[in-house]
């Protein structure tokens, strides 16, 4: 994954968990994303350690009161934020049952206070009947980050149930944010096969270029390849648009690799959009290969080109002194 991707998802969350926008915590420029997540854990910790000790004592004491006096006192009295600081003290096959009597609203509310952590078996438990209605919620207001902390923590039927009410654009926006991302080519091969070729049309509708390609950096091989063939299929107008939000980001060495994985017809129909051909966008790749070392991911694109725009390349890469990086990774790539 790009470190500016994940710089950028790690800033979502903590301003999420803080309740302030991103663009409010601008000192984050610089800092590593695993220092953020750090820091983001570590308040979160602090939040519900603070209270542990009587919260505890409060869940300990639903296990004695009928899950529908429970729901009551808990909608009525307690509220969702106390509710989700008590949650982790609840035998999870209790807060299922208490849960089944509260209103997707409520639950929607909570599940914005939780820390996944704590409760995992109670999430483990949770049947997609209960998931699909608070998943809906969510959607609608937007709550991507809160979507993105369960992932790893739900059944698969709660997945599916839950990325089906969801609209595209509230799906890639909760895969950027997502926590444990490693559960990411898992949960999209759960999905129906045409649902991630239409996140990517809204990713160029609504300008959402580097979300998609951090989605496409978690898939496995064999999943990318069929979607790198659709992303081809695309008009020229948009390529242009992923074009330069890869070059305004730095984002070459998500794009590169998923090039590398379509079909040669695909390929060649990429090659020939009128952005690959801009001599700064040559560039930035070169620079990009020899940064990244993405010289085998180079290769294919170069193949399609047309004999000038390689001579192009060839130059550039000569001037900084990266000719034999080059040509070693030409002559190891079968023709």
């Amino acid at each position: 994954m790009s470190a500016a991707l994940e710089r950028r998802a790690e800033t979502i969350k903590l301003a999420r968990l803080l309740g302030v926008g991103p663009e409010d915590l601008p000192d984050l420029d610089e800092v590593d994303p695993d220092q953020i997540r750090l820091l983001r854990e570590r308040a979160t910790d602090r939040l519900f350690d603070a209270s542990a000790g009587a919260l505890g004592a409060v869940g300990a004491a639903a296990r004695l009161v009928p899950s529908g006096i429970s729901a009551t006192i808990a909608e009525r009295a307690f509220g969702p934020l106390l509710c989700a600081r008590a949650a982790a003290a609840v035998d999870p096959a209790k807060a299922v049952d208490i849960a089944r009597r509260l209103e997707p609203e409520f639950l929607a509310d909570t599940a914005i206070e939780l820390d996944p952590r704590r409760v995992a078996a109670i999430l483990g438990a949770v049947p997609d009947s209960l998931a699909v209605p608070v998943a809906r919620v969510l959607g609608r207001r937007g709550e991507h980050v809160t979507m993105g902390r369960f992932l790893a923590y739900v059944s698969d039927a709660a997945i599916v149930g839950a990325m089906g009410v969801l609209d595209d654009e509230s799906m890639l926006r909760t895969a950027f944010v997502l926590e444990h991302k490693d559960r990411l080519d898992h949960a999209v091969a759960l999905l129906p096969a045409d649902r991630v070729p239409g996140v990517l049309r809204t990713a160029s509708d609504l300008g959402l270029w580097a979300e998609a390609l951090d989605l496409l950096d978690h898939l496995s091989e064999d999943r990318r390849g069929p979607i790198a063939d659709t992303l081809a299929s695309l008009d020229h107008e948009v390529i242009g648009q992923l074009v330069d939000t890869v070059c305004v980001h730095e984002l070459w060495e998500s794009l590169l690799p998923i090039v590398r994985l379509m079909a040669p017809p695909a390929r060649a129909r990429l090659a020939a959009a009128p952005a690959f051909h801009r001599p700064p966008v040559l560039s930035a790749i070169v620079a990009a290969a020899a940064a990244s070392d993405l010289w085998r991911d180079l290769v294919p694109l170069l193949a399609a080109l047309p004999d000038d725009l390689v001579a192009h390349v060839r130059e550039d890469a000569d001037r900084r002194g990266l000719i034999g990086e080059l040509d070693a990774a030409l002559a190891a790539t079968p023709s």
